[in-house]
């Protein structure tokens, strides 16, 4: 058994046992928290991040997020993500080029004034790059993300600010996520489209530097929900260059060009 099937069984595993302790825990009246658990299985075409290619090769990408409802809009969450190289790229085929960590909270408030709900994340952040421990530097990072959306308001604005504090890299974006309704053509369906405008005193492409707005990102989805806990989905991810330099990086990578674009496949199980 490759290493990658080894990670599908193992979370796939974990997920039906943790549902099982979830169910048990949410039929206790006083219990104060609230467990739920999301397992995430993407197929990408290629490894895209802020619209700049990692991988030009196919990518898995399988995520595990557990949530603890501590009160009412208030929770904690913790979860892991492994990148999966399908080819050899990366000189890692079927093995994991990549885990993150993360740990953090989620605060919501209602009813603000004019603005309706807001919700606040917080996030600390480990990348962890395995297949670099042979080579003469380790790019291993440590960060922490704050996320802030306008849940009510149309388009629900938000802002993500990111700070990579190891090595002084501070970037964050606007976003916007287009949300309508497809059941006149099949119940259940619907389509999202976020897009986010990206800026940062650092880009990841080798020599870029300075403050600047980098790139623009949009990822149009097609998503179908089975049920409340199983959904499967279909998108594009595209990403263009803006700054002049980011943009001459991104040509001279043979892994990218001015514009980059990669298709999708997503299937997502909640409990």
């Amino acid at each position: 058994m490759s290493f990658k099937k080894a990670i599908v069984v193992t979370l796939a595993v974990f997920a039906v046992t943790f549902c099982g302790i979830a169910q048990e825990l949410e039929t206790e009246e006083d219990s104060a928290w609230k467990p739920s658990l999301e397992l995430s299985i993407d197929h990408t075409s290629r490894y895209m991040s802020e619209g700049n290619v990692g991988n030009p090769d196919a990518v898995d990408t399988i995520g595990l997020t557990a949530e603890f409802e501590v009160c009412d809009g208030f929770a904690l969450h913790l979860g892991g993500t492994a990148v999966v190289d399908e080819t050899d790229a990366c000189d890692n085929r079927h093995n994991v080029e990549e885990w993150d960590w993360n740990v953090g909270f989620t605060f919501a408030l209602d009813d603000l004034p004019g603005i309706g709900g807001l919700e606040f994340n917080f996030d600390y952040i480990y990348y962890n790059y395995p297949h670099d421990k042979v080579h003469t530097h380790d790019t291993d990072t440590k960060e922490y993300e704050i996320d802030v959306n306008a849940t009510d308001l149309f388009l629900s604005p938000g802002f993500a600010f990111v700070h990579d504090f190891e090595n002084d890299v501070i970037k964050g974006n606007f976003n916007l996520t287009y949300e309508l309704p497809l059941d006149k053509v099949l119940e259940n369906l619907s389509f999202e489209c976020p897009v986010e405008l990206w800026a940062g005193n650092h880009q990841y492409t080798g020599c870029t530097s300075g403050t600047t707005v980098y790139s623009v990102t949009a990822q149009p989805t097609l998503k179908y929900e089975f049920n409340e806990n199983i959904s499967v989905a279909t998108y594009v991810q595209m990403g263009w260059a803006l700054d002049g330099r980011v943009r001459r990086d991104w040509k001279e990578d043979e892994n990218n060009n001015a514009f980059n674009a990669c298709w999708g496949l997503n299937l997502t199980f909640s409990f």
